[in-house]
């Protein structure tokens, strides 16, 4: 999810013409993010080497994303060469886009397989929504930050206020869901805390970042660390929630 908001982050930049200088490093970077969240995927299985098995369902959550990975890597690395070769704008935009809305589709697509109504806790569209919304706020704050260490000065201002805008969406994305979904609070209020609190923190640095550009990239990192840190808490009470409406192996 958060590669997918840094493809999203460049498309931006694409089309506003600002921050060229870091298009380039956060394609590269949101390549090797897709790839390591990939393996990710396949190895949080109980039984990775079912995966091919699991591919063969094309109606099944996670065949779904590992289409959305595939298609987000490929184009963007097909916009990584046209990139380089100074291809004609029509072109790197659309492949761009099309690895941008893959990537946007896929942070939301990672929660929305969890959606079962044999779990309380899970059987809601806001919990994809959270998804959704911390990996907005992690990819432009990521995105920030590297606009900051690339020291494209006069777009720095813009991208804060993106940025800004994703960390709060993360906020109120990620309060909804553990706030309201059954269960979630009196499980997991601790890591619902941390993910609410971080997100709002990390909006607060985007602020500061707007008022005291000179402070900037310290902000930026800082804020990124804690979207992170927020992104990372929303799906630990994701799963320390989980509680099944029949329990089958305490009945065995």
């Amino acid at each position: 999810g958060l590669a997918g908001w840094l493809f999203a982050c460049v498309l931006i930049s694409e089309w506003t013409g600002k921050a060229p200088r870091t298009r380039f490093v956060s394609m590269v970077s949101g390549i090797v993010l897709m790839g390591v969240g990939g393996i990710a995927s396949v190895l949080h299985l109980a039984h990775p080497e079912n995966m091919l098995a699991a591919l063969s369902h094309p109606t099944s959550g996670i065949f779904i994303e590992a289409v959305l990975v595939g298609i987000s890597a490929l184009c963007a690395a097909i916009y990584l060469i046209l990139f380089a070769r100074k291809a004609a704008d029509a072109a790197r935009k659309a492949f761009l886009a099309l690895s941008a809305i893959a990537g946007i589709a896929l942070s939301f697509m990672a929660g929305s397989s969890y959606v079962m109504g044999s779990c309380p806790a899970w059987n809601t569209p806001l919990l994809p929504l959270g998804y959704l919304g911390t990996a907005f706020s992690m990819g432009s704050l990521a995105y920030l930050m590297l606009v900051c260490v690339r020291g494209d000065e006069d777009d720095k201002a813009f991208f804060a206020k993106i940025a800004l805008a994703g960390a709060l969406l993360g906020t109120i994305l990620s309060a909804l869901y553990l706030f309201a979904a059954p269960g979630v609070m009196g499980a997991a209020g601790a890591w619902s805390l941390v993910a609410v609190g971080a997100n709002v923190l990390a909006a607060i640095c985007c602020v500061l970042a707007i008022k005291k550009p000179r402070s900037m990239t310290v902000l930026a990192a800082t804020g990124c660390v804690l979207a992170v840190v927020a992104g990372v808490a929303y799906r630990c009470a994701m799963w320390v929630s989980m509680e099944t409406i029949n329990d089958f192996f305490s009945m065995l």
